[in-house]
């Protein structure tokens, strides 16, 4: 147990190396449940299709749960006390988590309750860590005022929803959400006078992403599962592990390893960059299981697959390309576009090619780019 006095606690964003912790390892462990349920609302076909009310499930609770493990990951990245009642509280999040695991598949339906229940804990959990710091006087004190009130406005929203009927009920968790997300932006510029941690900060998100990517692999071992192992079948694997690698290294390998040292201020950017990363990496995942067993419609693999891909790059092409300039940036642009153009040029083509020659076009195009690119993605200075 680390020997650090709580007294000492603000603010832990300072020049020195930091890692995750046993502690914030083990927290993630959590969440690979939470995403796997979640993944299953697009990666298990219903009549054949992949329904776009299922997705639109799939989008409106991967955002609570997204922002469920934000909120521990930011407080840990300013704060992390280390101390046996910030464990304890850790734990009990965690525990709160594998509550809203259990009810996320009906979180629409007769679990609704339970999965608000389950979001306030985690909350109110989270402003009982920054209140714990508050009472620790000092600079940071404004900050954890923000968080404090914020995050308590927001989870009441959660918790007065469960006394009022759906629709309302749904509409007072888009509100509550709403206060939980707006709070940071509001105080931008004070959160940007406590830096996040420089290497603390994309080592988080990039846990996250091996997470999702973990998903992803589940997809594929699942898909040769339920279809047996035949020619056809080896090569869609071969095919979806191979993207998959590609996937990998452009984001930690490129993008995430020229982003390190750059410096992130409130580091809202990165924050709300990554959940359309998230988000498109699942579906990935759904695109190439479905590339494998091919039990939906070559049209709908392939949006999955493709619009998936779309909504990983953009987010990090974005993050990555306003810190080049000149003709650096210029042929950056060129580059993504084509990228960009291709994938969807794919997917508009999945009329006329079977499930197998999306998959074989789209990692083509993929891994050409990534071997484009890598060698492009040189540190830049610093950016603010």
């Amino acid at each position: 147990m680390s020997t650090t006095k709580f007294a000492e606690t603000p603010l832990k964003t300072g020049r020195f190396s930091r890692h995750a912790t046993w502690l914030e390892l083990f927290y993630d462990l959590v969440y690979v449940v939470v995403i796997a349920k979640l993944a299953h609302f697009i990666t298990v076909p219903y009549d054949g299709h992949v329904a776009i009310a299922k997705y639109a499930l799939f989008a409106a609770l991967f955002v609570p749960v997204w922002w469920a493990w934000t909120g521990h990951m930011m407080f840990q990245n300013r704060f992390d006390p280390d101390d046996v009642p910030h464990r304890i509280l850790t734990l009990a999040q965690m525990l709160a988590a594998c509550f809203m695991a259990i009810f996320i598949t009906e979180a629409f339906g007769e679990g609704a309750n339970a999965f608000a229940l389950s979001y306030v804990a985690i909350r109110g959990i989270l402003v009982v860590m920054y209140w714990r710091v508050h009472r620790l006087k000092g600079d940071h004190t404004k900050i954890t005022r923000l968080f404090v009130f914020g995050f308590s406005a927001g989870a009441l929203f959660w918790l007065a929803s469960v006394f009022v009927p759906a629709p309302w009920k749904f509409a007072m968790w888009g509100a509550g959400l709403a206060i939980d997300m707006i709070t940071p932006w509001v105080g931008r510029k004070l959160l940007s006078k406590a830096s996040v941690h420089a290497s603390h900060l994309p080592e988080r998100l990039g846990l996250l992403t091996i997470i999702v990517l973990g998903e992803a692999i589940v997809s594929i071992v699942s898909g040769i599962e339920g279809s047996g192992v035949n020619g056809m079948t080896m090569v869609a694997m071969l095919l979806g592990f191979l993207l998959l690698g590609a996937i990998w290294w452009l984001y930690f390998h490129s993008l995430e390893t020229s982003l390190m040292d750059a410096k992130y201020t409130n580091g809202q950017l990165a924050i709300y960059g990554h959940l359309p990363v998230y988000m498109g990496l699942v579906s990935v995942a759904a695109g190439v299981r479905y590339g494998i067993t091919a039990d939906i419609p070559v049209v709908e693999m392939a949006v999955l697959l493709c619009g998936g891909l779309l909504l990983f790059l953009l987010p990090l092409q974005f993050i990555h390309g306003i810190r080049l300039q000149g003709s650096r940036a210029r042929r950056f642009f060129v580059t993504n576009l084509v990228l960009n153009s291709s994938l969807i040029g794919i997917a508009a083509a999945s009329v006329y090619i079977s499930h197998i020659w999306v998959l074989g076009l789209v990692v083509a195009v993929y891994v050409a780019y990534v071997l484009h690119e890598t060698p492009r993605y040189e540190k830049q200075p610093a950016a603010s």
